[in-house]
């Protein structure tokens, strides 16, 4: 029996959560036997040129709408070559450009998966999601979280009917070497407690909340890390220099996907107050290496992480001074917080998300 072969699409190039799930699922689709590849519809960074399965149409992100209109014929054309039995998709771009192109070019078995709450999208993208899944451009539609899936609720019936939730999973990162190594290896204090956050430098995640709080605590208690990059990393920059705490704070860039461990691995403490999010890969990172997590107090995190994690408020800089300082001065509340969290992290397995998105493509409805 031939291989059946399995194309991932999404929409930028980047270390991103969505981006991390596409090339996890394709790598355990081929561990499995598939023929599998991910396709970025442009190059916003390499992040992942080395991939032998992956490929990418544009170079850049498309800047007229003539070059837009040239990306979806040249990706209509892949689609029609490689022909494949089944297209996934990932961000609420690729699910509108991917699924109706793979819907136009003949391809039967389709399923998009939303990754962020449907209010957070642009005005137009989710008209056209509501539309294209409406008209079953959608053969199956995959929520990542039951608090996603309520984000929904108001959509056609004919929308919701071919959806349905299927956690994330993920591997676990991988730490190549000791604590002591990690924090030499990424020039952080060996004598400080270490906070660390990963998300793009952007509003969604709220890191201007945590520098706040950080610049309020002693310097001789705690360090900042933040890996990611964005639009917002001037602003940050400029922040770190008014609150005199560039001896403090750490802004990394954006990491390749393989030091994610060994920067877990220097960590402490791990922070993110995002004001929105669909399910957490970074948060659930830190959760299988062990770490306590700090996070916003959003329904998605709390379906997420149970009762093994901190809960504040995303504008309440004095809370998030206060449990960080708490936690930095005490080790016994660190190390029962994470292990919670390491045991909530189980939850949360790559063969079984896999399992789900094969049944739910291949199942007729």
């Amino acid at each position: 029996m031939p291989q059946q072969f399995i194309v991932n699409i999404i929409t930028q190039m980047e270390a991103g959560g969505a981006q991390k799930a596409a090339i996890q699922v394709c790598e355990r689709l081929i561990e499995q036997g598939f023929r599998a590849e991910v396709w970025f519809l442009y190059k916003k960074r390499p992040t992942y040129t080395d991939r032998p399965f992956v490929r990418w149409l544009w170079d850049e992100k498309p800047a007229s709408a003539p070059a837009f209109l040239a990306l979806v014929v040249k990706l209509y054309h892949w689609l029609r070559l490689a022909k494949p039995d089944g297209v996934i998709t990932y961000t609420h771009y690729a699910n509108i450009i991917g699924q109706a192109t793979a819907w136009l070019a003949g391809i039967r078995h389709r399923l998009a998966t939303q990754r962020n709450p449907s209010w957070s999208y642009p005005a137009v993208a989710r008209w056209f999601d509501r539309l294209i899944g409406s008209l079953g451009g959608y053969t199956r539609n995959v929520f990542v979280s039951h608090s996603v899936e309520r984000s929904f609720r108001s959509y056609p019936s004919r929308y919701l009917q071919r959806s349905v939730v299927v956690f994330n999973g993920l591997r676990q990162p991988i730490a190549t070497c000791d604590k002591a190594t990690a924090r030499q290896a990424f020039g952080l204090p060996v004598d400080r407690t270490i906070i660390t956050s990963v998300g793009r430098l952007a509003h969604q995640k709220n890191h201007a909340l945590l520098i706040e709080a950080l610049s309020q605590v002693s310097p001789a208690c705690c360090h900042l890390v933040i890996a990611g990059d964005g639009e917002l990393r001037a602003d940050l920059e400029q922040q770190i220099r008014d609150r005199h705490c560039t001896d403090r704070v750490t802004l990394l860039g954006e990491l390749p996907p393989h030091r994610i461990g060994d920067l877990l691995a220097a960590s402490d403490i791990f922070a993110l107050p995002s004001r929105y999010e669909a399910f957490g890969f970074a948060t659930v990172e830190a959760m299988m290496m062990g770490l306590p997590v700090v996070v916003s107090d959003l329904d998605v995190n709390r379906e997420i992480i149970g009762d093994a994690g901190r809960f504040l408020p995303t504008d309440d800089v004095d809370q998030w001074r206060d449990t960080l300082r708490s936690l930095a001065e005490h080790e016994h509340l660190r190390l029962e917080l994470g292990e919670r969290a390491r045991n909530r992290a189980t939850l949360y397995d790559l063969d079984q998300m896999v399992a789900g998105y094969l049944h739910h493509l291949f199942t007729e409805r």
